[in-house]
């Protein structure tokens, strides 16, 4: 067990945000940033100092969209054809998520929390599905990050995939758990959809006449054609513009994707600032277009459950839209500027790097070695730490993930038993 006063330091510090010392160092003292500076000056005699060794120093990521369900997912195959997106969710999601059990949920939760915690990132917001287990699945769910020790804003998909009953328990899952975790540093809700061309009308009524109005929604929003299509056939612009019309849209919800989109789902995104979460390696691979991006102010990055990793999604994000033509400044606003301020809406503290702020640490295991400065630090990002591996990770200063081990966990046991679990979704998926 690591100790809650230590220095970490003699590597690159920045937070791409104004902060930049090529030889600094943090202090943290009881889960809190304490002192920011040189390195010579902030270590001292008889507080442990963890020498990174010319490593980047950076803020704690975060993954605004992920499905840590799907972590045991690799190696599975749809069930039918899977040509179209409707096919790929019916033949392989949809029939994955009806496989999960407690087990099974809690297992791929945790394991994919620790190696969201390998790759540096401290917090994440999960999108989590289990058709056949609704209730208490987000208890479960926290169990795990809690056990992972990352932060964590957790809600479940709601849809009509499974009749009225099954979706007032998935209402009344997301509601209860966001109201129990409301003061709640670590763990928090919000309220979790599916895409338009799962909830009916009578659906979305309900959910606006049953949510808390300060409760904000994670949606998945105009990811395919097929729910533009849908939208408009119901006599709306688009999905951002059916979701307002039952008063669900606001500058706190997450719309997921927003590839297919509408003219007036445009004007009520800029008109309310809602969160657009980009989902780039997860678009590329189910084929379903390229958002636009510049009509799409202040966007974050997710992974939709592809990987924990948040760096490679920003290469993927890069290489997928203009490349080097991509601008760096919306890059670097996405990286490093809005997503303390997103976080800080839904936990409550303060993230960043300045005394005072939560120690929530990323030390990328990467040396630069070509020169490295603030106007130049998204390219080190870019391609310098490539897979983004980190070096060490902390969470409210516990040192979770450190030289390619996590110190509080007996890894080997906890894929024993994921191993154990992983085959038996595979026996349920391939027995449905």
């Amino acid at each position: 067990m690591y100790g809650t006063d230590y220095v970490v330091g003699r590597g690159v510090v920045a937070d791409g945000s104004g902060l930049f010392l090529e030889n600094g160092a943090i202090r943290v003292c009881e889960g809190k940033i304490r002192e920011i500076g040189p390195w010579e000056s902030v270590k001292k005699d008889g507080i442990p100092f963890y020498d990174v060794e010319g490593r980047l120093i950076i803020p704690g990521l975060v993954n605004f969209h992920h499905h840590l369900y799907s972590f045991f997912a690799p190696g599975f195959s749809p069930d039918g054809p899977a040509d179209t997106f409707p096919e790929i969710l019916e033949n392989l999601w949809w029939k994955l998520d009806s496989s999960i059990d407690e087990d099974i949920l809690y297992y791929s939760s945790l394991l994919g929390a620790l190696d969201s915690l390998s790759y540096g990132v401290t917090a994440v917001f999960d999108h989590h599905a289990s058709m056949n287990l609704d209730r208490g699945s987000l208890a479960l769910e926290a169990e795990a990050m809690v056990h992972a020790g990352i932060r964590a804003i957790l809600c479940l998909e709601t849809s009509d995939r499974r009749g009225q009953k099954a979706m007032m328990r998935q209402v009344e899952e997301n509601v209860s758990f966001w109201e129990q975790h409301r003061d709640n540093p670590f763990l928090a809700g919000m309220f979790g959809l599916h895409a338009n061309i799962t909830l009916s009308a009578e659906t979305l009524s309900f959910i606006s006449r049953s949510k808390p109005k300060e409760m904000p929604i994670h949606a998945h929003c105009g990811e395919a054609i097929v729910d533009l299509d849908f939208c408009r056939a119901e006599g709306f612009s688009g999905p951002v513009d059916r979701f307002r019309s039952f008063g669900l849209i606001d500058g706190d919800s997450f719309l997921i994707h927003c590839v297919h989109l509408g003219e007036e789902d445009y004007r009520i995104l800029k008109e309310t600032g809602a969160v657009v979460v980009l989902n780039p390696e997860s678009n590329a691979n189910n084929r379903v277009g390229l958002p636009e991006r510049e009509r799409l102010p202040g966007h974050l990055l997710g992974t939709d459950g592809m990987t924990g990793d948040i760096i490679s999604a920003l290469r993927s994000y890069y290489l997928l839209g203009g490349g080097n033509k991509e601008p760096f400044p919306r890059m670097e606003n996405m990286m490093f500027r809005r997503p303390a301020k997103i976080l800080s809406r839904h936990l409550p503290g303060v993230f960043g790097f300045h005394p005072g702020a939560a120690a929530d640490i990323a030390v990328l295991d990467y040396v630069p070695l070509s020169p490295i400065h603030e106007s130049n630090l998204l390219g080190h990002l870019l391609f310098g730490t490539k897979g983004g591996r980190a070096f060490l990770t902390a969470v409210n200063g516990r040192i979770l993930w450190i030289k390619g081990e996590f110190p509080e966990h007996s890894i080997q046991a906890l894929r024993r038993e994921a191993q154990r679990a992983a085959r038996k979704l595979a026996n349920r998926f391939q027995s449905r």
